[in-house]
């Protein structure tokens, strides 16, 4: 059993900087740990009281305390929303702050102002477009105007307005300084459309950027990144006068949307469903959509990098299907494909996914997460069984909350209220010592199901209609390592089991002198003149998946060479023994194992809902071989790694007073939010 509890230095920096929320709107006064620690408890017992209408007893505030020591130490998580957001003033007025991710249709004006409010919130979307009700301009409107702001600071009015002059021919739409009225703005693009000459998009009011947002806590990026995006919103509706908007023009309005945010990341993934089963019909079906992120960038259609692009198989599809895509998918990633015939066996309200997949919604659907690192309870079946039962019951108090915060349409409350879904994840999974045992999974799964029903059933509320399901957990795995003891992410399986990660700074960053004094390697980031990157020793725990390689030169290391066959059936035998909603990973696969792939999917597709595909690179190889200037996770040896951690002085991150978020190489888009 684990007696370590020191957080690695990866962790602590990745906590501080992405979890702890600034106290000052200068952002120069950071929350501690223990500060952050009572928030998170603090909104598990406002959710419980505000739920039960009264005062915990002694037995109920004990467990939290319990929850809490499993939180301390590592081994149970909240979701980064709730660890970002929990027990703030602004979650308290509007629930959807608080969570990971949504879906919803595209079909109406009112869904749009959904998905941007959702997005403003921080809260990933995923989203289908759907044709007939979203239309253009009247072909009147040949002339769109930008009004700038020149303002220095907050003040301006916080509601959005429109005016029409038909004398003048004008019709202006006049966006206020704040969230709710940038989504209620973009309503007013997309309503009644009057017929004049001149669109004019009037951002007067709107605060400059670098501001620290009341409330969310995050930096305001301002009016330009909204002017740049409405402008090309309109040029949409302008090219599609007096007719619907396509599928793939519903596509670029989102996409734009999530082009607009503050210091976090947007998170999207779009899923179009086709009949199709054989390539002739998939192509003469969907085609445009396989090709719709191709030369992206070359064709100044950036925003397309924003989501995530999946197809939906209502029908099983052919062998030639299957290969088709895993060939197109090897270069790019995308398009991934998803079944969703065995996802709503699952789940049968289910419409689509959250951006990283692992959860199946209904349209106007949300999920909220929890995770329970599974290998710090090696030799403890019983302690992990407990905290399966107490995170399920942590989850499910989450989802006790109102979705009517004066903008969302009412559906979203409705299935709220009736379906109350919960995520319990686990992660640290390969090095689990159950992890290939049915029966010991089937126990962690039912434990966490069990938590969640006799939550449900105090409260006297609707039982959790799914409760278990595996999340990719990169930045909150980065956030849970000790020394010594780093987290493999969800179900994967680390590049190696050492590894030196150079982390990207801003070179005026005030911790690079601690690190230089430590004794850190530290070096120019060859691909931004503006950062120093920084090599963190990082040792995940063993694990019977990596391979061990002796050097000539007496040098051991344990690198990831699993076949993506290996990777499938680990899907598979979590999806089979305790996944409820999806089991979301990342296959890394090469050419050569296409073949073995596709039978792979004919045999057990019945049982596949949807994972991602990555190209898999030699872990062995270097930055120049594999054409980068550096890589951010470099494979090492035991020894290499020892030596180097043996030579650095301790941190103290209590120095630490920058508010800006660690660049870890993770990709940059379509996962969820990291806060």
């Amino acid at each position: 059993m684990l007696s370590n509890h020191t957080p690695s230095v990866r962790a602590q920096f990745t906590h501080r900087r992405t979890y702890l929320r600034p106290l000052n709107e200068e952002g120069t006064r950071f929350e501690t740990v223990d500060e952050a620690m009572s928030r998170v408890v603090g909104h598990q017992r406002w959710l419980w009281e505000r739920q039960l209408g009264r005062d915990l007893n002694t037995e109920e505030s004990a467990e939290l305390d319990e929850l809490e020591g499993l939180m301390r130490s590592a081994k149970v998580s909240m979701s980064g929303r709730v660890k970002w957001m929990g027990g703030t003033a602004l979650v308290r007025e509007r629930s959807a702050g608080a969570f990971n991710c949504s879906f919803s249709v595209a079909y109406t004006p009112a869904d749009l102002v959904d998905i941007f409010w959702l997005l403003l919130n921080g809260c990933g979307v995923g989203f289908k477009p759907v044709t007939g009700l979203l239309s253009g301009f009247p072909s009147s409107i040949k002339k769109i105007t930008v009004v700038p702001s020149t303002r220095t600071g907050r003040g301006g009015e916080e509601n959005s307005s429109e005016s029409i002059d038909m004398a003048a021919g004008t019709w202006r739409i006049t966006f206020g300084d704040s969230a709710k009225g940038w989504a209620k703005a973009l309503g007013m693009l997309f309503g009644e459309k009057p017929r004049v000459g001149e669109l004019i998009l009037d951002f007067s009011e709107l605060r400059p950027g670098g501001k620290r947002l009341r409330g969310y806590g995050w930096i305001s990026s301002g009016w330009q990144p909204l002017a740049t995006a409405l402008e090309r919103i309109a040029g949409i509706l302008q090219e599609a006068a007096h007719r619907p908007l396509t599928k793939g023009e519903i596509i670029d309005v989102v996409n734009f949307l999530g082009t607009v945010l503050s210091s976090r990341r947007s998170a999207q993934i779009c899923l179009i469903e086709t009949e199709a089963s054989n390539l002739d019909e998939l192509l003469t079906d969907l085609e445009w959509y396989i090709e719709f992120k191709t030369d992206r960038w070359q064709r100044g259609e950036g925003q397309r990098e924003q989501s995530n692009n999946s197809i939906g198989f209502t029908r099983k599809p052919t062998a030639p299907v299957v290969s088709y895509l895993l060939k197109r998918i090897l270069p790019t990633g995308e398009p991934g494909f998803v079944n969703v015939e065995h996802a709503r066996r699952r789940a049968p309200e289910m419409e689509g996914l959250n951006p990283c997949a692992e959860i199946l919604l209904p349209n106007k659907g949300f999920c909220n997460l929890v995770q329970v690192v599974w290998h710090r309870f090696n030799g403890d079946l019983a302690g992990l069984l407990r905290a399966q039962y107490l995170a399920g019951r942590a989850n499910y108090r989450q989802t006790c909350v109102s979705m009517r915060d004066g903008v969302l349409q009412l559906q979203w409350n409705d299935a709220q209220k009736l379906l109350r879904l919960c995520g319990v994840s686990p992660t640290g999974a390969v090095a689990w010592d159950g992890i290939e045992s049915p029966e010991m999974l089937e126990a962690a799964r039912d434990a966490a199901v069990s938590g969640a029903d006799s939550m449900a059933d105090e409260f006297g509320a609707p039982r959790a209609r799914r409760v278990t399901q595996v999340q990719p957990a990169g930045t909150s795995s980065k956030a849970l390592g000790l020394e010594g003891d780093e987290v493999h992410e969800g179900a994967h399986l680390a590049l190696s089991r050492w590894i030196f990660n150079w982390i990207n700074f801003p070179s005026n960053d005030p911790m690079l002198g601690a690190f230089r004094a430590a004794g850190y390697d530290m070096k120019p980031n060859p691909n931004d003149p503006t950062g120093v990157i920084v090599c963190w020793p990082v040792e995940y725990p063993a694990s019977s998946k990596f391979t061990a390689i002796d050097l000539v030169e007496g040098e051991h290391l344990e690198v990831n060479r699993e076949s993506a066959i290996s990777q499938l059936e680990r899907y598979r035998l979590l999806m089979k023994h305790y996944v409820d909603h999806n089991c979301s990973i990342t296959v890394s696969f090469d050419e050569a194992e296409i073949p073995a792939m596709v039978d792979w999917f004919m045999e057990h597709w019945d049982e596949y809902v949807g994972v991602s595909f990555l190209k898999r690179n030699n872990p062995l190889a270097t930055a120049e071989e594999l054409g980068f200037k550096y890589l951010p996770q470099e494979c090492v040896s035991r020894e290499r790694y020892e030596a180097y951690r043996r030579r650095l002085s301790p941190i103290d991150i209590s120095e630490d007073k920058s508010a800006e978020l660690l660049d870890q190489g993770e990709c940059a888009t379509g996962g969820c939010p990291i806060r």
